[in-house]
């Protein structure tokens, strides 16, 4: 009796769970359409009925910063838009090598992915123009830095890092510009200028191995610029390419590998003016 009264449940049951279960996976269903635009979201939250996700959005957020304000003892109207600065510096950074955090957190996350969004159509209704300029301030303030740097005292190495060098002593090539501002100013805005961690890379695309797998040939690269920022990076791989030199079972070709890396990276330290104790024979 039991056990028949069990199947009739069932029965009754099945036929509303099935069609509950299939309407999760009709693409037309509206819910589904409205849940795809959040599949993507980097902050996602369960709504008070507990039954969607859903973008956290900016109430919710406010919500809890000021609970956090509130539970850290200060009496802070913290709110998510006085973090939009904040977030323009990190994500600069992080493609100008300085800060990694937003390129590690994020996986895939580049800040050309993020202002090609910006100007796509299908992307137009998420644009937020206030934080995409304040982005792209940041970005530019950072790019003038940098050029300012090259135009230091202080050594440069590098194809086109020896190659600014050249053109700067050349008087007659700093008369076309009205001041030295205006100079740094023109090449900031017309360089493309991106970190790979160990040069300045100046190339139009990112597609050169010199930025992965093979980083020492940046050393002769036309469109890298070392400077004295890179310094210890090169010591340290000079001082282990010196020590993995020594083992016996890296073969013919890992040795040439190795005294090929350690001559681009003796040429970069005597460019940029670093004393090494034992010369390359």
């Amino acid at each position: 009796m039991v056990a028949h009264t069990g199947v009739e449940t069932i029965g009754r049951c099945l036929p509303r769970e099935s069609g509950n279960f299939c309407t999760l996976f009709n693409t037309h269903d509206p819910q589904i359409v409205e849940t795809n635009k959040h599949r993507h979201a980097l902050f996602l939250g369960v709504t008070l009925g507990g039954d969607q996700v859903r973008t956290v959005c900016n109430a919710t957020w406010n919500f809890y910063l000021k609970e956090f304000a509130k539970e850290c003892g200060l009496s802070w109207n913290l709110t998510s838009h006085q973090f939009r600065r904040k977030f323009a510096n990190y994500a600069a950074h992080s493609r100008f090598g300085d800060l990694r955090y937003l390129k590690e957190h994020y996986a895939h996350w580049t800040l050309d992915m993020t202002l090609g969004y910006s100007m796509d159509d299908s992307w137009g209704q998420h644009l937020d123009l206030e934080l995409y300029t304040d982005t792209q301030a940041e970005l530019d303030d950072i790019k003038l830095g940098v050029v300012d740097d090259w135009f230091g005292e202080a050594p440069l190495a590098g194809g086109y890092g020896r190659t600014l060098k050249q053109w700067q002593r050349e008087p007659q090539n700093l008369l076309i510009f009205k001041d030295h501002a205006s100079m740094l100013k023109s090449i900031a805005e017309s360089t493309a200028i991106r970190s790979n961690g160990h040069a300045w890379c100046t190339a139009d695309n990112d597609g050169c191995i010199g930025n992965t797998l093979d980083r020492t040939r940046c050393g002769n690269c036309n469109n890298a610029v070392i400077g004295s920022r890179h310094t210890a990076m090169y010591q340290r791989l000079y001082e282990e390419l010196k020590g993995l030199l020594q083992c016996p079972d890296i073969g013919d070709g890992g040795r040439q590998r190795v005294e090929r890396d350690l001559t681009r990276c003796h040429n970069v330290l005597t460019q940029l003016g670093m004393p090494l104790e034992t010369p390359l024979a």
